[in-house]
């Protein structure tokens, strides 16, 4: 686990919330990934999320969530509505919702993504599922009430933002909490990156995670940066795990 100190952070200037470039550590880039600029064929665009899938499923994209999450279900009073941010073909929302009835637990899971293409494929898995559904939203104007759902979470989705994004969707997700927020992301480096190109030919069939992978890890943040985006955001007492393999997760109760 890796907690830093508490420290007050101020919120008017990105760079703050970018470690220097080191040997290990590129400096941060921003710039989007295809999958988000609408490009590939619907077959290609399958195949990518399928990928997807897979890296969160043995490359700690799941257990990043999950670890945190099912044990705060099991011990809290039912029911209980799990909103997935950037949910994408909703493989993180259908597992869950999967366990919770695994569990007799009465969990409500929404997988939430802009992008309507993503949702299309999404709803394939979810509708079979009595409890998760696909919404359509705008993460910077969250469909949600203030404390509308017990728990936010995210995969893979903080690093496709600035650090000023960054903050304010944090805040809008801690709002929008009954009992916290836990969202999990890539840890930025050379050695993710370079980990990245090793593993292409088992996880990335498809051109667009070739290419957009290798950039989400530049686009990616650091653990110190997070912890550090998450006290702008004003969000009390926040704790950023670390995961194997070069994965974090933010958690913050209430």
């Amino acid at each position: 686990m890796i907690l830093l100190d508490h420290k007050t952070f101020p919120l008017d200037d990105d760079r703050f919330y970018t470690d220097s470039a080191t040997w290990l550590i590129p400096e941060r880039i921003d710039r989007p990934e295809l999958l988000d600029l609408g490009v590939g064929s619907p077959e290609e665009v399958r195949r990518c999320l399928a990928d997807l899938g897979r890296i969160n499923r043995y490359l700690g994209g799941i257990t990043g969530i999950t670890d945190h999450l099912y044990p705060r279900l099991k011990q809290r009073a039912q029911p209980a509505t799990v909103v997935d941010l950037g949910a994408g073909a909703g493989q993180i929302s259908a597992a869950i919702a999967r366990w919770a009835q695994s569990q007799a637990l009465t969990v409500r899971v929404i997988a939430l993504d802009l992008s309507a293409r993503n949702l299309a494929i999404a709803s394939e898995q979810l509708d079979r599922l009595p409890n998760a559904f696909a919404l359509q939203g705008d993460v910077h104007q969250l469909p949600l009430a203030e404390r509308g759902a017990d728990y936010v979470i995210s995969s893979l989705f903080l690093h496709h933002f600035n650090p000023t994004q960054v903050v304010k969707i944090l805040r809008a997700a801690y709002a929008a909490s009954q009992r916290g927020i836990i969202m999990n992301d890539l840890v930025r480096g050379w050695l993710p990156w370079v980990a990245f190109q090793c593993v292409q030919p088992i996880f990335a069939r498809s051109y667009l995670t070739r290419h957009d992978g290798a950039l989400s890890v530049r686009r990616a943040y650091t653990p110190q940066e997070l912890y550090k985006l998450a006290l702008a955001a004003r969000i009390p007492n926040p704790k950023v795990y670390s995961y194997f393999p070069w994965r974090m997760t933010l958690v913050a109760e209430r």
